[in-house]
């Protein structure tokens, strides 16, 4: 296949990384889920819609990584063992998945599935385990998967772990992940992540119990860690079932049911998209402005300037209902 790398001056991107939403439906209905993804969510990324997308990626440079996470990647097993495949065979390096375990109801069963996805080409392994995801799948599947996934050897095996409001915060939510922890790092070589959960899509309901300041954030935004870059160039994109090219949770740059993923990355500029224009300049305090014009009244206060951009983002989205997608983000 001939390939035509793009050079700097043909585009503002510079993806290294892609991760495919392969699925918002999911066996879990996580009460701090950015995509409100569960069980009643329906549509997947298909084989051949994955293997274009593939392609057009690595037929404008190398990729380094591709993850498949969602929702719940392991609902639709065969796709993603061909995405799997497919990255192998185009030689990226770096091929994971995220799960919730669900499917590990016992290690015979856990070491079937992670045996075959190693065999198709996984290299890494994150299992989400917290308060969250343990309303809903026992942590003796984490366990089972943890095992087998250190017994099989991958490059690298790790657990994410989300925290409300912050790592250190005392509730109930949060001694009970740290507890569940306690006996996950039994398992010798696997990387522990802690993270503050996001104040976005259902989160958004547990502001309660989150640390709220007396004045609006006026920072700057604080991309995503897993982005990598910066607005202007980042080097991570995301793709779900319904063809969205995402930065963050909500913020769409185009669609491939639309334009082509190629065109898409080509033509991406982020001074003028209408929503991240404003956030790049300004920060997210920007979108007041334009809120307020179609009669936002602030009456709460916020937790930083993420919290600010969803509920800003969450009021705008029937304005802009083509860049704030997916909807179900949204409230």
């Amino acid at each position: 296949m001939h390939k035509f790398f793009l050079s700097r001056g043909d585009s503002h991107m510079n993806v290294k990384h892609v991760d495919f939403l392969l699925t918002f439906k999911c066996s879990a209905e996580c009460q701090h889920c950015s995509y409100k993804a569960g069980p009643r969510r329906t549509g997947y990324i298909n084989s051949k819609d994955s293997s274009q997308y593939l392609e057009e990626l690595t037929n404008i440079q190398p990729l380094q990584s591709v993850w498949v996470h969602g929702g719940e990647p392991f609902l639709y097993y065969d796709c993603l063992e061909h995405i799997i495949k497919k990255a192998k065979g185009l030689g990226i390096p770096r091929r994971g998945v995220i799960t919730n375990s669900f499917w590990a109801k016992d290690e015979k069963i856990a070491k079937k599935k992670l045996r075959e996805l190693k065999d198709c080409g996984l290299t890494a392994l994150t299992f989400s385990a917290d308060f969250f995801h343990q309303e809903f799948v026992p942590l003796e599947n984490v366990r089972n998967a943890l095992k087998s996934a250190v017994g099989i050897g991958f490059d690298n095996t790790s657990v994410d772990s989300y925290f409300v409001n912050d790592v250190t915060s005392y509730n109930y939510f949060n001694q009970f992940t740290k507890k569940n922890l306690e006996l996950l790092e039994e398992t010798d070589g696997v990387e522990f992540h802690r993270f503050p959960m996001r104040v976005e899509g259902r989160g958004i309901t547990l502001t309660e119990y989150i640390t709220l300041k007396p004045d609006i954030p006026l920072g700057k935004c604080p991309v995503p860690f897993w982005i990598e870059g910066n607005l202007q160039n980042p080097e991570t994109i995301e793709i779900d079932s319904e063809g969205n090219v995402t930065l963050c949770p909500g913020i769409s740059i185009g669609n491939t049911n639309m334009q082509s993923l190629t065109k898409i990355i080509k033509d991406y500029d982020v001074e003028k998209h209408s929503i991240l224009s404003i956030i790049w300049k300004e920060g997210p305090i920007g979108l007041l402005k334009i809120a307020k014009e179609h009669g936002f009244q602030q009456t709460q206060q916020y937790a930083n300037e993420c919290h600010l951009c969803y509920k800003l983002r969450n009021f705008l989205q029937p304005v802009y209902p083509y860049s704030l997608v997916p909807k179900e983000c949204y409230l």
